[in-house]
């Protein structure tokens, strides 16, 4: 049975190792937020835990529908063990707030989120700029927290049911892909610029009826950009 390995040369990157002390306090609310609606998920999480442990240090998949949703993840990460944490409609900020049950809590050798996409919706969605600083504030938390892990940013997607507000999509992939750039153990996944057309709008072929989610087209273009980041991070020895 292949041994899955891992190659990243710095000792920091091993995973998540954790603190002895005390956990750090959980983050002030921010006004408008409301982290705790997502309690009665994280008691499902917690109760699946219980009757099957995950895999030790895997890779952590966290964020909205879209990862909840992502029925072929195992089978398209393989062989690399994967833990799905995808809760729908999550905000950026949840996932920081409840990071340490989400996510350190399973020393991940790595995490992928996909997050934000629900803060930039309807009639007062949140600037790009807001959302990039949550996305620092998610570093600083899983740091905060003794995870040292790689992350792997999946790009908002740009949707066709969302369309208004695809300025500030862009704008906020950009900003948190510059954020990634500083930083070797930061990595940002453009999924979003094969889901326009050729006017460079969002494209419904890559989507359900709810003009949202993506279908299985466009789950397999997710799986072409993210699986190769996954996979980078690790060597398979032994049977192929």
């Amino acid at each position: 049975m292949a041994r899955l390995v891992l190659t990243l040369a710095a000792a920091a990157l091993a995973g998540c190792q954790v603190a002895a002390l005390a956990p750090p306090p959980a983050p002030t609310i921010l006004e408008g937020e409301d982290p705790h609606r997502w309690l009665d998920a994280l008691e499902a999480f917690e109760a699946q835990d219980a009757q099957s442990a995950p895999t030790r240090s895997p890779v952590v998949f966290v964020g909205s529908s879209s990862i909840r949703l992502w029925d072929s993840l195992a089978e398209d990460m393989a062989p690399v063990p994967t833990l799905n944490r995808g809760y729908g409609g999550s905000k950026i900020f949840d996932t920081v707030y409840w990071a340490d049950r989400l996510i350190t809590k399973y020393d991940p050798s790595l995490v992928v989120a996909f997050t934000g996409t629900n803060d930039i919706k309807g009639a007062s969605p949140r600037p790009a700029a807001w959302v990039a600083r949550r996305f620092d504030e998610l570093v600083a938390r899983l740091r905060t927290l003794g995870c040292d892990a790689p992350l792997i940013y999946i790009a908002i997607s740009p949707t066709p049911s969302r369309a208004e507000h695809l300025t500030a999509v862009l704008e906020a992939n950009r900003l948190i892909q510059e954020r990634c750039e500083l930083d070797d153990d930061l990595h940002f996944v453009d999924t979003a610029s094969q889901l326009l057309d050729a006017d460079g709008k969002p494209d419904a072929r890559w989507f359900v009826e709810d003009r949202l989610h993506l279908n299985a087209e466009g789950y397999a273009a997710w799986t072409a950009k993210v699986r190769p980041l996954v996979l980078r991070a690790y060597s398979v020895e032994g049977d192929r």
